[in-house]
């Protein structure tokens, strides 16, 4: 916005007329130029007095003469000299900034619009274009290249050790991992195990594969870079709670693992916890097939009170008798581990 100070002050001459010899009308004699101290002891226009500061008024350039252009602003006819090329014509967008004693408006000029205009940073625009390639409903799927254990183990420490290390490790939570190192609540060692840190080199080698093949005349143009997918992913999850993890246990043994974050039950699904800022729950969603029961889907609530709500659903009808057999003392290990069981159910629902 550049400042410009119309350059008039009322003169005792007749009324101009325009080309038809016809009064204009609100025209105002003015004085081709006034030097710095004949604008400062001139009395403010009493035309523009109504106008308040920051107001957007449009200036009609009507003629040009000398440098000195006339426009035409809120019905009046003032004298300015313009900072960039005008034509007669053109419409002028300008900014009343006050009297100082004379009116000053603001002008913007071609080059402030293209600047005033909202502009998207590169990272901004590049996670634009990230998640505009992201199927709709996609949920971000994490599958590591190879199984959680060696082989099978019947310790429960060890399993559950292993799936926290797969899904703290995965990478979606790095930042977050980053801060906590700076605050001393986490370690380096765990840092380095992340994809970020470990895919480094992988990355170095595939930028230098690829400069060997452009140089060759063999680059592929739709390569991109290999950590979009799990920024990608970083972003689903950041604005939808939710994520899936899917691969083996051990060798032969699949697990597919949904995680999402659930409402409290108390609060009838709506958004009053979210909203008062109280903690949410979660729910976690586990399909595995095992030698003696088969394929089995295990639905797990864990409420905002840290109470678990857990419900099998055997694929094989023949196997609730087994899970309903064996239910108490699965409830019995939950309470020695330090879990607190708000309910516990087996049920046969194929659709479930």
């Amino acid at each position: 916005m550049l400042p410009v100070q119309y350059l008039a002050r009322t003169l005792d001459v007749p009324s101009a007329q325009d080309a038809l010899n016809r009064p204009v009308s609100g025209l105002l004699s003015i004085q081709p130029v006034l030097n710095a101290t004949e604008r400062d002891q001139a009395a403010p226009r009493a035309a523009f007095e109504r106008l308040n500061i920051g107001q957007n008024l449009a200036g009609l350039v009507r003629s040009q003469s000398k440098g000195i252009s006339l426009v035409e602003i809120d019905g009046q006819i003032v004298a300015m000299r313009l900072p960039h090329q005008a034509a007669v014509g053109d419409t002028l967008r300008l900014r009343f900034a006050g009297h100082m004693p004379q009116p000053v408006f603001m002008l913007e000029t071609p080059e402030t619009a293209v600047t005033d205009a909202p502009q998207l940073s590169k990272t901004a625009r590049m996670l634009s274009d990230i998640m505009q390639r992201v199927p709709e409903r996609a949920l971000p799927t994490l599958s590591p290249p190879g199984p959680l254990l060696a082989q099978a183990t019947a310790v429960p420490a060890e399993l559950a050790l292993a799936l926290r290390t797969a899904l703290v490790r995965s990478g979606l939570f790095y930042e977050s991992h980053l801060a906590n190192w700076v605050a001393g609540q986490d370690s380096l060692d765990g840092l380095m195990q992340e994809p970020q840190n470990r895919q480094a080199a992988e990355t170095a080698r595939s930028a230098m594969a690829l400069a060997l093949s452009d140089a060759k005349g063999g680059a592929d143009p739709k390569m991109v870079n290999p950590m979009h997918t799990l920024l990608t992913q970083q972003l689903q999850v950041l604005e939808s709670p939710q994520l899936a993890w899917r691969g083996e246990l051990w060798p032969g043994h699949t697990l597919e693992w949904q995680i999402r974050q659930g409402v409290d039950p108390q609060n009838d699904g709506s958004n009053i916890a979210f909203a008062n800022g109280e903690k949410e729950g979660w729910e976690s969603h586990l399909k595995l097939t095992l030698p003696n029961l088969g394929t089995l889907n295990v639905y797990i609530k864990l409420d905002a009170q840290q109470a678990f709500s857990i419900r099998m659903v055997p694929e094989q009808a023949d196997t609730v008798p087994l899970l309903e057999q064996h239910q108490p003392q699965l409830a019995e290990q939950l309470t020695a581990a330090g879990c607190t069981l708000h309910s516990m159910k087996v049920e046969h629902d194929v659709g479930a």
